[in-house]
């Protein structure tokens, strides 16, 4: 069955909005960009997790692509980015010397508590009204929404690249 057109464009331009709030967050430095944050702060969510904590951290590259749903290879270069920064070090794994893991510099801690922490509290405050099941409700559907969309643009892909094969072979 599917959903009424009125209710996609509904959908839709509630996506809009939400962009339009991700971006009435406080102002980042100069050249610092927003991914960073979630990296920053996934970074330290793994590492509370891990048995290293935030001094000799558990996180790796791969931890922080499933734990933002990100692709790998993006995060390779955010981090590389983010090193250069000052924001994160990297550190050879103790039992995989292939691998590194990540941990937060003082000046990555500070980013965290100015605009996770901090911001996320005074948030708290202002969104005090909505329920939990309110939040949860819209989590859920963003997540399932971006999660079909991405899935039918890789089977468009797909179908074009089926379709551009076929062509080289009938031509």
């Amino acid at each position: 069955m599917a959903l009424p057109v009125e209710e996609v464009r509904r959908l839709l331009d509630a996506c809009w909005k939400a962009k339009t709030i991700t971006e009435l967050m406080p102002e980042l430095p100069a050249g610092f960009k927003p991914r960073y944050v979630h990296v920053i702060d996934a970074i330290w969510h793994i590492n509370q997790r891990g048995s290293g904590g935030q001094m000799q951290g558990s996180a790796r590259v791969g931890d922080v692509s499933a734990f933002l749903g990100i692709t790998t290879p993006s995060v390779t270069k955010l981090v590389g980015e983010m090193t250069e920064r000052g924001l994160v070090t990297k550190h050879a794994d103790a039992d995989d010397r292939r691998a590194v893991t990540l941990t937060l510099t003082e000046q990555g801690l500070e980013i965290r508590r100015t605009y996770v922490e901090e911001y996320h509290a005074h948030l708290a405050e202002l969104l005090g009204g909505l329920t939990a099941e309110q939040c949860e409700a819209v989590v859920d559907t963003i997540g399932e929404t971006l999660r079909l969309m991405r899935r039918d643009g890789e089977n468009r892909a797909l179908e074009r690249q089926t379709g551009e094969d076929r062509a080289g072979r009938i031509g």
